[in-house]
């Protein structure tokens, strides 16, 4: 009969300590936001694979970033060593996440609205790989971003 006590007792227990569980909430943190560093960029060979190499920022110049802020602006810093100076060609605008694509939403230099489509590859805290089809050669170039 002890036995049985015990049994019953130690499920009883079970019960009431899973009960303690279920008011658990659990957040999970919005991974895209923060200062990306553009380190690698990448193609598609003739065999279908990715290539990657290391993205070379400009000579004594910050390195090309993506901001998504909280907020849900952005900024893209794009660094060019001219006329003996480093110049930023900063694009700002607003941005969604939506399924595994970040749209990027801007104003270009001639007023008219622009919409930039980046897709999600893979995503963790410290590292995001993208993917996007580049409008002047129609090719699909892969990007991988550090946040640092």
């Amino acid at each position: 009969m002890k036995k049985v006590s015990l049994i019953f007792m130690s499920i009883f227990a079970l019960f009431i300590s899973c009960d303690e569980d279920d008011d658990t909430t659990f957040v999970q943190e919005n991974y895209v936001l923060g200062k990306w560093y553009v380190n690698q960029i990448g193609t598609i060979n003739a065999n279908n694979t990715i290539v990657y190499e290391d993205y070379i920022n400009a000579t004594d110049c910050e390195h090309d970033n993506l901001v998504l802020n909280e907020n849900k602006t952005f900024e893209e810093n794009d660094f060019e060593f001219i006329n003996s100076s480093c110049q930023n060609f900063q694009t700002t605008g607003s941005y969604e996440v939506e399924n595994n694509k970040i749209v990027l939403t801007y104003v270009d230099s001639e007023g008219v609205s622009m919409e930039h489509v980046l897709s999600i590859v893979t995503l963790t805290y410290e590292e995001i790989n993208l993917s996007y089809t580049d409008t002047e050669t129609n090719e699909i170039v892969f990007l991988k971003l550090r946040k640092e």
